[in-house]
């Protein structure tokens, strides 16, 4: 058994370390976040500061539009779901194609059946008028 306890503890081992390094990378990703936030929040009272004290500034806000940027690149963020999204919205879209297709089918019967019914009519009335 000696085989199976050696195979049994470098499972453990490779275990353990799978766990630290997920554990290591959550912290990091945290820790990223809240960098990210703590800058944000600085920034923002930078500019509270500057404007209590100077006033509305006249410069340019260049600095604010790069911040957005920052800020709208960190949370455009790929979507996981995206591409079932975009599988629901096709199947949705191909409804919708067949729903129209089909309404078309209909009205093009409904008239034909309308021109068979003149047609029938009009035949009917001509073979009447010829047997007087």
């Amino acid at each position: 058994m000696g085989v199976f306890d050696d195979l049994k503890e470098r499972l453990r081992k490779r275990r353990a370390e799978l766990q630290k390094k997920a554990a290591r990378k959550a912290a990091e990703m945290a820790l990223e976040g809240s960098a990210r936030a703590a800058k944000g929040a600085i920034g923002a009272a930078g500019k509270a500061l500057e404007k209590a004290l100077f006033g509305e500034s006249k410069r340019g806000d260049d600095d604010d539009e790069s911040e957005n940027e920052e800020a709208r690149a960190a949370e455009e963020r790929p979507d996981p779901f995206a591409k079932l999204k975009a599988r629901e919205e096709a199947e949705k879209a191909e409804q919708a194609e067949k729903a129209r297709r089909d309404r078309e089918r209909e009205q093009r019967r409904e008239k034909a059946a309308r021109a068979d019914a003149e047609v029938d009519a009009e035949l009917a009335a001509l073979k009447k008028k010829l047997g007087k």
